[in-house]
């Protein structure tokens, strides 16, 4: 007849650990992928939904952030060259006014 040995009782208490730390693990893991499944599918709804009403903006003719945003460096470029010309011009028109307003000089 074959004996059985009782397993000794700290034996016993570190395989009930880790069997209980074993299980913990396992349930966090499938917590975190229900969790990463369900925010996956938030994330792949609200895309559909920009998409959309991005198509239906774009529709009605209403500009893309991109495309205001290159009006703007355009509205930019051309306000810094209408005032580099206003400046010449304005010095161009003084420089006359100056001579004209001079007396003549008497010998």
């Amino acid at each position: 007849m074959i004996k059985k040995l009782k397993p000794d009782d700290d034996e016993q208490r570190m395989t009930e650990a880790v069997r209980m730390s074993s299980q913990e693990i396992w349930q966090a893991g499938l917590h975190a992928f229900a969790r990463a499944q369900e925010e996956g599918g938030k994330q792949f709804s609200m895309q559909i939904f920009e998409q959309r009403v991005l198509r239906a903006l774009s529709a009605i003719g209403v500009p893309t952030a991109e495309e205001v945003a290159r009006l703007q460096a355009r509205v930019d470029e051309l306000s810094a060259q209408l005032a580099a010309l206003t400046a010449s011009q304005n010095g161009a028109a003084q420089a006359p006014d100056r001579a004209a307003g001079r007396k003549p000089s008497c010998p």
